[in-house]
């Protein structure tokens, strides 16, 4: 009689598993702010502007443009936001105008309930990019400082009194570096949670207003 060996499954190491998804959410966060911000610039800015020049009929085409930039920056974070949610997101189907004159399109464009979603998610995209951005920078900033105050704190004036030292731990050197030491282990073991938690409150929020209904 014979007998068969399975290869064991290998399953990957918790490290393994936890750097890809954070390095995915980092980039993600860390890259939405000046994406939200060149939106608000781009979109907000031009349909103003069209809007208050609508009367001269300059502002007709600017008004256009500011959608259809609108529209160009919800397809961009329907792919950004797909390996956060971990799950493909619709588009949805546009309005489009039968006529080929530009008025005709520009009301077709109007007419379109997912194009105002879009350009809400343009104009205040900004506040959840700046929750994300602001954690995931704080974290990561803590991380880096905390790990390398060991060689650069001893270049910080003397006259200045250093967290430990308020917090009645003493001013010595070696308990400073100690300190700050223990504290950036606390930010290392919390980033990936912190990290998670700020991608999905920002793209949660673009899905709401960008996934098809």
């Amino acid at each position: 009689m014979t007998t068969t060996q399975l290869d064991p499954v290998l399953t990957p190491a918790p490290v393994a598993r936890v750097l890809p998804r954070l390095a995915a959410d980092t980039r993600y966060v860390l890259t939405g702010l000046p994406m939200a911000l060149a939106s608000v610039l781009v979109c907000v800015t031009a349909l103003s502007v069209g809007v208050g020049l609508a009367v001269l009929w300059v502002g007709v085409p600017l008004s256009f443009f500011a959608l259809m930039q609108a529209r160009g920056f919800a397809t961009a974070e329907r792919e950004r936001i797909a390996p956060v949610l971990e799950r493909h997101i619709a588009s949805p189907d546009y309005r489009m105008a039968g006529a080929a004159t530009l008025p005709a399109r520009l009301f077709a464009v109007l007419a379109d309930g997912q194009t105002w979603r879009d350009l809400a998610h343009a104009a205040l995209r900004w506040i959840p990019s700046s929750i994300a951005f602001t954690l995931v920078a704080t974290w990561w900033a803590a991380i880096l400082g905390g790990l390398t105050w060991v060689l650069w704190g001893w270049s910080l004036p003397s006259d200045g009194r250093e967290l430990p030292e308020l917090l009645g731990f003493g001013d010595a050197y070696l308990t400073t570096v100690a300190f700050y030491g223990v504290l950036s282990v606390f930010f290392v073991i919390t980033l990936p949670a912190v990290a998670r938690k700020a991608a999905l409150l920002e793209a949660r929020f673009a899905e709401k207003l960008l996934a098809r209904r």
